[in-house]
């Protein structure tokens, strides 16, 4: 599954997606140019995945607090 992300723009924003998740999803890979994770997991992956990347600030907030939150950063 490829998830759509920001703010990837450097291997630093690779190295540190990668050194939380690729010990779990060995098959995820980060493309900057994209601004893109893929990787093969579950429903149940793909949501801590997706938790992972929010928490890391690779991932927007979804929902109306989300929405608020970014717009105050």
């Amino acid at each position: 599954m490829k998830i759509q992300c920001i703010n990837i723009k450097c291997q630093g924003c690779v190295n540190k997606i990668q050194e939380s998740l690729g010990q779990k999803y060995p098959s995820l890979k980060v493309d900057i140019p994209s601004q893109s994770v893929e990787v093969e997991a579950n429903e149940e992956g793909i949501k801590e995945i997706k938790a992972k990347l929010q928490e890391l600030g690779f991932l927007a907030a979804e929902g109306i607090m989300g929405k608020l939150k970014g717009f105050f950063k």
